[in-house]
């Protein structure tokens, strides 16, 4: 998306290729390419911060050139500002400025700090080496009472910050579009009332139909008393099964069995029940699904109704009538275009915990799962002020570490994927905050502030193609009109940016 910093150098006349190229053949991927060029005397940290400027539109800071008053270290730490790359430079009664090596990771610390203090937060782009040695120069200093740390450039007597600003011109209004949506990404979301509905989004399914299982007649009490008979038959042979204490997941996780004779069928709803947590095995046929009960005490089965040797239904009323699968639920699975909808008195006939009909609809499914966890479900309102108070309090391991523990148990819970991507975000864990967004709009599809936070990473790795695809799905559901026109602005930079460098692809 943007230029290289070595290309816009060149460009500005500051460096020649033969430059670059020694700078990017000495690097050693511990600092970036501008630190590099600092380092090998190429460029001043004056015109590497002007660059930089340039190519993200924050403004920067020039560290040789400014005196910082030391005072401003008293509220931080030289964990935290290493944790983040981000130094407080400036204080007043209203403002703090932050400098950070890479400002959009910093919003979300700079502004807690900020309110910590009841001030406003500026933020400001510093070179990668200078702000490290800054760092550590500068918490050495404040500890044995200097007042100052003057830069080596500098030649003010009092405190004085040497800032760059970015050049003007066409990409200004796009500047301010990728600096909006960074923001917005960053943007902190505690207050329970803008977290994702738990509710069903949609509501639910009427079963209507009048479809009848070839195998079960209940009209006739001579061959509803032969099927009651069987299918205890059936249900005793699942009571001699280990008990349920003695087969514990090894993960913690749900389990699952999925019943069903059609192997895409049993692939698909495998992997999507895989996805969003829970642990699965699969059978194609009744014996082999006994055989499995046996051995596991599942907690929750998927019967496909048209399974040889044992049909759904009755494999269903089978558990039910078993003492040792009383915590079992079992959802009826069924083909529409072969078989029709099964009828509510059916299932309520047969003890059936929900119905799901084929070709699987992934969003029935997750709304199918929030309803069968509701009973079961811990007090996610009070599991999430608990991860709060432990990230508050300095924990932000222990407070990822409670909200994996609770999707454990209810993995199809939009509001602890949500919370637990922010603070995985907040940890710079970028690829486990996607994958914990995607299972966010997975579940709510229509979730503004998830859709934008993944489009946002999406861009920041480099997925510019799946990042225009989310603001797109974003779009419809932003109710910000100033957010929406940056979010449109940038995608149009971005798609064109993009057919640019198909087109050039030297």
């Amino acid at each position: 998306m943007r230029g290289s910093i070595g290309q816009l150098l060149i460009q500005q006349g500051v460096i020649d290729a033969g430059a670059l190229s020694d700078a990017l053949a000495r690097q050693s991927g511990r600092h970036p390419v501008a630190s590099e060029l600092y380092t090998l005397g190429y460029a001043s940290e004056r015109q590497l911060c002007m660059a930089l400027s340039a190519q993200t539109g924050w403004s920067g800071i020039v560290f040789d050139e400014s005196t910082i008053r030391l005072d401003v270290l008293e509220y931080v730490s030289i964990e935290w500002a290493r944790i983040f790359s981000a130094l407080v430079v400036y204080e007043d009664d209203t403002t703090l400025i932050v400098a950070a090596a890479r400002p959009e990771d910093a919003i979300v610390p700079a502004r807690e700090l900020g309110a910590s203090r009841g001030k406003k937060v500026e933020l400001q782009i510093a070179l990668d080496i200078t702000l490290a040695r800054t760092i550590r120069v500068a918490f050495k200093r404040w500890k044995v009472g200097d007042l100052y740390l003057v830069g080596a450039e500098s030649t003010r007597p009092g405190p004085y910050l040497a800032v760059v600003h970015p050049d003007g011109g066409e990409q200004d209004e796009h500047r301010r579009a990728q600096r909006a949506l960074a923001e917005e990404a960053a943007r902190s979301i505690e207050d329970q009332a803008e977290l994702p509905s738990e509710d069903s989004a949609g509501g639910s399914t009427t079963l209507t139909g009048d479809w009848q299982v070839n195998t079960i007649t209940t009209t006739n009490p001579a061959d509803a008393q032969m099927f009651e008979e069987r299918t205890l038959l059936i249900a005793g042979e699942l009571d001699r099964g280990s008990p349920p204490g003695e087969a514990e997941s090894s993960t913690g996780r749900t389990r699952v069995l999925i019943v069903d004779p059609d192997p895409p069928g049993r692939i698909q709803l495998v992997a999507e029940l895989e996805r969003v947590g829970y642990e699965c095995q699969a059978a194609g046929s009744g014996v082999q699904a006994v055989e499995l009960m046996s051995q596991i005490a599942f907690d929750l089965v998927f019967a496909d109704i048209a399974t040889p040797e044992l049909d759904g239904l009755r494999m269903c009323r089978a558990i039910k009538l078993s003492k040792r699968l009383t915590r079992t639920r079992v959802i009826v699975t069924t083909s529409v275009v072969d078989s029709g909808q099964i009828a509510d008195a059916v299932l309520q006939q047969h003890g059936a915990d929900g119905y799901l009909e084929k070709p699987l609809d992934t969003r029935r499914l997750h709304r199918l799962l929030r309803d069968l966890s509701t009973e079961e479900r811990a007090d996610h309102d009070a599991i999430l002020a608990e991860a709060l108070g432990r990230y508050h309090a300095g924990d932000l391991e222990g407070a990822i570490a409670r909200l994996r523990g609770a999707l454990v148990s209810d993995p199809a819970s939009p509001k602890l994927h949500f919370m637990l991507a922010n603070l995985l975000q907040r940890s710079s864990r970028w690829a486990e905050a996607v994958d914990e967004y995607e299972a966010v709009v997975d579940l709510q599809p229509a979730y503004f502030p998830a859709l934008t936070r993944l489009a946002y990473l999406y861009f920041r790795q480099g997925l510019h193609a799946r990042a225009v695809e989310t603001w797109r799905r974003a779009l419809p559901v932003c109710e910000d009109p100033a957010l929406r026109r940056n979010i449109e602005l940038f995608m149009r930079k971005l798609v064109a940016d993009m057919r640019e460098s198909d087109s050039n692809p030297g």
